[in-house]
């Protein structure tokens, strides 16, 4: 099929317009530099004041339902976030229980009570508070109110705790090796950042915010020489969430330059000038400053997402800049002058590249579409950075080079292509181009028998997301997290919210019942650590009241006892009523501690709990809990990975397939160009469901940054391949000619673009060093599609129309 006349005509007007801007670009250059700068640094100013934030504020948007079901849990209950501290004495007779520990841990807990930001409670085996009946009264007091005068003293002490349930893997190991710190926070990740600053004349410093400033405070108490002798391991959402921060902000920068290095070390190798190394990477630079102000003037924060930004774009920003300075150069070493090079270059580049960078924009774009809120950010604000890098390219780049001399030593048309032929990548693509011509149908049965075995992996693809796992094993916090998960206490936690209906309900024997029959249910899943409720301290309660009798650890066989023994726990001066009940003792909150697993298995668990409960829903006097808290927001995530894999990709494909018709001027050459697009995308994924890697709320970009990318060099090829078709009438010499004419930037942008990516193996997050080496191997993978498999499918269907006859067949 040939081209629409018409389409044909608007795409001459657009590469006149082209030529026509850099021909004003050239004779304006100090003014278009001066603009460029100027926006530039009011863009640097706008990004000044943006932040880190990894709470789940940055993935989840105010109004979503889920977020705001969490948000009405905490009013009721207040901040589930906690640091906890395992800890042992390895060296010391008694172990935790050495007096001289001990009396360590009384005064640490006081210290962090005292000392550290934000903390609502403190409690350890030094502080717990004991329930214990003497003489027919409730004594509620710290454990070491009194605190032993010896060793003695304390081992008699440990085998009244060791009697307690309610403090087995929370505060002491089920052995007694181990004992726990869990400080209580009185504030969240997702408070506003009025709330959640330290000092006020420090501003908004990730060092002066809390987590970070809380959990520095809690590291630096725990280093200090007086608690010498003892083994501390921290962890937590304290923890957790600010060694998050601190990476994303540190890994965004060290990466970034790590990028910018290897990028500008390759420029060197195949540019060997200053303007072909210093040119991209100042618009790399320049476009990075663009997403930082586009990001303050949005007022939003950075996240893990923004980790990949910069080294995304020293990868993709360069791709326009290396097609034109490589066409540029090639003009000025022949006859051009400097002028008429610049006008010839954006004449040729100027559609392919914006039609590119478009291209690229729809794919990052479309996974704005995500409900996962950095999803969406990031969706958008690495597209402007694409575009800016495509403004800039055509711009500030076309200025720079603008400066020198009108015309350099003159090389003639056929010098020049000769010592292309002669040169090495030359040879090696003029063989490319004959092999696809005498071997085209075997590279199409090659290609359709790899698409169709790894299409089949896309079935064993399963969605998945692990906190923990997104760090490296080179991740302190991740050994420690592990290490305390394997022991006791639990880094994640799910609650259920039981609603008795009325006011002072919770007091009622049977709905007491209903949560201590779930409980026992909970605790019987493996991902499950320790679960807390009313029940525990109630039945402790009832035992102690009744002096200390174990027939009495149990619930009270009436509404009026219960309520008499939280009242006698209140009177007697007992305060952890608010971690279990809501203000007016209707609801109560049962609390399961979990192993830092992934979402699958949590997800696992909670669909065995709901069978159970709908097991008993005929025997149960009263509804079935709500689970809320924390952990509910990382199950939707894992609902919202698969519909935005789904959509997003979708809509990606869509738009690029839309764009590539267009830009060709027929539906059936942009389609035919979809396949080398769609088959790099489908290998890589396929081979992730037969490999089993998981995909994650990161990897699930894979796909549409991947058809974006792949997409820029079919473009760049087949508009080539069109434009010589159009020129020599004769497929196979267009195809040669086409290799000669952007093979080598193709070779040139592929091999940035891999190496690039690439940069992220150095990172500590896992997820990053996953994410960079899958989409590494889809853009060698779509070079060798645009190398083989797309002149393939255009010699074996001809879809520019008939070849003109040679001269021997005339």
């Amino acid at each position: 099929m040939s081209d629409n006349s018409a389409d044909h005509g608007k795409r001459n007007l657009l590469k006149s317009w082209f030529a026509v801007t850099g021909g004003w670009i050239y004779q304006h250059r100090w003014l278009v530099l001066m603009i460029c700068l100027v926006l530039l640094g009011l863009a640097g100013s706008l990004g000044w004041s943006v932040r880190f934030d990894n709470s789940f504020t940055a993935y989840f948007d105010e109004d979503d339902p889920t977020y705001t079901a969490f948000l009405d849990f905490r009013d009721e209950f207040g901040s589930d976030e906690t640091s906890y501290i395992l800890y042992r004495a390895p060296e010391a007779e008694h172990g935790v229980w050495n007096i001289e520990i001990m009396k360590k841990i009384y005064g640490l807990t006081q210290q962090l009570e005292e000392e550290v930001p934000f903390v609502k409670d403190v409690v350890s085996l030094a502080n717990a508070e004991f329930i214990e009946g003497v003489e027919g009264e409730l004594l509620v007091h710290d454990i070491l109110e009194n605190f032993p005068e010896n060793q003695k003293a304390l081992l008699d002490l440990k085998a009244r705790i060791m009697n307690k349930p309610i403090y087995i893997n929370g505060l002491v190991s089920k052995d007694g090796k181990y004992g726990a710190i869990i400080i209580e926070m009185e504030k969240a990740s997702i408070d506003p950042i009025d709330e959640i600053r330290f000092d006020p004349e420090k501003g908004d410093q990730m060092d002066n915010l809390y987590p970070q400033i809380t959990h520095d405070r809690i590291e630096a108490i725990l280093t200090m020489p007086e608690y010498t002798g003892i083994d501390f391991y921290h962890t937590g959402d304290v923890s957790l969430n600010a060694s998050y921060n601190r990476i994303s902000q540190s890994e965004s920068v060290r990466l970034g330059i790590i990028a910018f290095v290897v990028i500008g070390l390759m420029l060197l190798f195949f540019f060997r000038n200053v303007m072909g190394i210093a040119g991209p990477l100042l618009i790399i630079s320049g476009s990075v400053a663009a997403v930082y102000g586009f990001m303050g003037l949005m007022s939003w924060t950075l996240d893990l997402m923004f980790i990949m930004l910069p080294a995304l774009l020293v990868a993709v920003g360069v791709a326009d800049a290396v097609h034109l300075l490589s066409e540029y150069n090639h003009y000025f070493d022949q006859e051009y002058e400097r002028k008429k090079a610049i006008q010839q270059t954006l004449f040729l580049m100027g559609v392919p590249c914006l039609f590119t960078s478009l291209t690229t924009m729809a794919g990052f774009a479309s996974m704005s579409v995500s409900p996962i809120k950095a999803i969406k950010h990031f969706a958008i604000y690495s597209s402007v950075g694409v575009g800016a890098a495509f403004v800039l390219t055509v711009t500030l780049l076309v200025a720079l080079v603008s400066f020198g001399r009108k015309m350099r030593k003159r090389k003639t048309v056929e010098k020049e292509a000769g010592d292309l032929e002669a040169s090495f990548l030359g040879r090696v693509l003029i063989r490319i181009s004959a092999i696809n011509f005498k071997n085209k149908g075997l590279i199409l049965f090659v290609f359709t028998g790899l698409i169709l075995f790894t299409g089949a992996g896309l079935f064993r693809l399963e969605v998945d997301s692990n906190f923990l796992s997104e760090f490296s094993t080179r991740a302190e916090i991740r050994r420690v997290t592990e290490f305390v998960d394997r022991i006791m206490g639990g880094s994640t936690s799910f609650s259920y919210v039981f609603d008795s209906g009325q006011t002072d309900g919770v007091t009622d024997p049977d709905f007491l019942r209903q949560i201590e029959a779930m409980q026992v249910e909970a605790e019987k899943k493996d991902v499950i650590m320790k679960a807390y409720s009313i029940v525990d301290l109630l039945k402790d309660i009832n035992r102690e009241f009744h002096n200390g009798d174990t027939d009495y650890y149990r619930i009270p066989e009436t509404r009026e006892m219960a309520a008499q023994l939280l009242l006698v726990y209140e009177m007697s001066g007992g305060d952890d009523l608010t971690d279990y009940l809501s203000g007016d003792f209707r609801k109560a909150r049962l609390e399961l501690r979990c192993q830092a697993v992934a979402s699958s298995r949590y997800k696992k668990t909670v669909e065995e709990l709901d069978v159970y409960l709908k097991s008993r829903a005929k025997a149960d006097l009263y509804p079935a809990p709500i689970l809320s808290g924390m952990g509910t927001l990382w199950l939707k995530l894992l609902d919202y990975i698969t519909s935005s894999q789904i959509l997003g990709f979708s809509i990606a494909f869509c738009v690029i397939a839309a764009m590539m018709c267009l830009v060709l001027g027929s539906w059936r050459v942009g389609m035919l160009s979809m396949i080398p697009n769609l088959s790099p995308i489908i290998i890589t994924l396929g081979l992730m469901g037969w490999l089993g890697i998981e995909l994650d709320y990161v990897k699930l970009l894979i796909g549409c940054v991947a058809i974006g990318l792949a997409v820029d060099d079919t473009v760049h090829m087949i508009v080539r391949y069109q434009h010589e078709f159009s020129v020599r009438k004769n497929y196979r010499e267009a195809l040669t000619a086409s290799f000669l004419g952007v093979g080598r930037a193709l070779f040139i942008t592929s091999i940035v673009l891999v190496a690039g990516f690439l940069v992220y193996v150095f990172s500590i997050m896992q997820t990053l060093v996953d994410f960079g080496l899958l989409v590494a191997f889809t853009i060698v993978m779509a070079l060798l599609a645009d190398f083989f498999l797309l002149p393939a499918l255009v010699l074996f269907l001809k879809p520019f129309g008939p070849e003109y006859p040679t001269p021997a067949e005339g």
